[in-house]
């Protein structure tokens, strides 16, 4: 019973360890390297509308794909888009902008979500 119960605990303190180790947090990650520069309904209630850039931090030139969820004042998700960017080049920035799926009123704020870089040969 010892037995599973270090090795339960070490395994515990292990995953803790890689945790710790890249991620979101980590410079290398790919939602470092997109940036929201706008964020607002299309007046009369239509679409939102969002834009910001992309600075590809790798020495690869890599394409990326994100979604943006447009949120309420109180964090409620009332419209989301997907967009590409088919290349960003080494150390290079980019431009990307993208509309909303549905309509949506009143103030908004938007967030980056499911970012993947791929690097292309």
């Amino acid at each position: 019973m010892q037995g599973i119960l270090r090795l339960t605990a070490t395994a515990a303190i292990g995953g803790l360890v890689l945790l710790g180790c890249g991620g979101e947090g980590s410079s290398d990650s790919p939602d470092d390297d997109v940036t929201v520069n706008s964020c607002a309904p299309t007046p009369g209630g239509g679409k939102p509308e969002a834009g910001g850039a992309i600075t590809n931090r790798t020495t690869k030139a890599s394409g990326y794909t994100f979604r943006v969820r447009f949120l309420d004042p109180s964090g409620n998700e009332v419209s989301m888009g997907t967009t590409a960017v088919a290349r960003v080049e080494p150390n290079g920035t980019a431009t990307w902008t993208l509309q909303g799926a549905t309509s949506a009123n009143g103030p908004l704020t938007c967030r980056v979500s499911n970012v993947t870089r791929t690097a292309i040969p």
